[in-house]
């Protein structure tokens, strides 16, 4: 059953993100973490809430606990190698995965790319604890939109896009 619902869900087509939280160069300490995920939506407009669902067993999802806030990078068509670094295809881990000079860093806040289709930042409303992932809402404290880029989408375990990839 388990694989027939991975294949199912593989035919659900979504935006793909990289969440990231902590912070960075300039901070107390350099914490910065985050991976890629498609299971994240908009819940409500007011007030501007987002919601995510983490994986509660991995360093992203702890450090998003205790930081308090988080940022959803929804990635264009440029950022397929950037995903991949994020979904742990790439073999770097930790800080290394922030080795694209792209990140901005904000004291206290966490990371967003400046190639990013939109970047939300949040601050963690609630976060709900079910099996093995925890379901993550944010009140929407910034946006920044970037309107000329295609979307890169997840769909039958591949990174696509609604054009051709070049």
């Amino acid at each position: 059953m388990i694989e027939q619902f991975k294949a199912g869900m593989g035919h659900l087509a979504g935006a793909v993100t990289i969440i990231t939280t902590g912070s960075g160069p300039g901070a107390v300490g350099p914490s910065a973490v985050g991976l890629t995920a498609t299971a994240v939506c908009s819940l409500s407009m007011a007030p501007p809430r987002m919601l995510a669902c983490l994986n509660r067993h991995g360093a992203t999802f702890d450090t998003l606990a205790r930081a308090d806030a988080f940022c959803v990078n929804v990635m264009g068509v440029g950022g397929r190698a950037l995903a991949e670094t994020f979904a742990g295809r790439t073999g770097l881990s930790g800080a290394d995965k922030f080795a694209d000079t792209g990140w901005i860093f904000d004291e206290n806040a966490p990371p967003r790319h400046v190639d990013a289709l939109t970047a939300i930042r949040c601050q963690v409303h609630s976060i709900t604890l079910v099996a093995t992932h925890a379901i993550v809402i944010g009140d929407v404290t910034a946006v920044w939109n970037r309107p000329d880029l295609a979307p890169l989408v997840y769909h039958d375990r591949t990174f696509q896009t609604l054009c051709p990839l070049n």
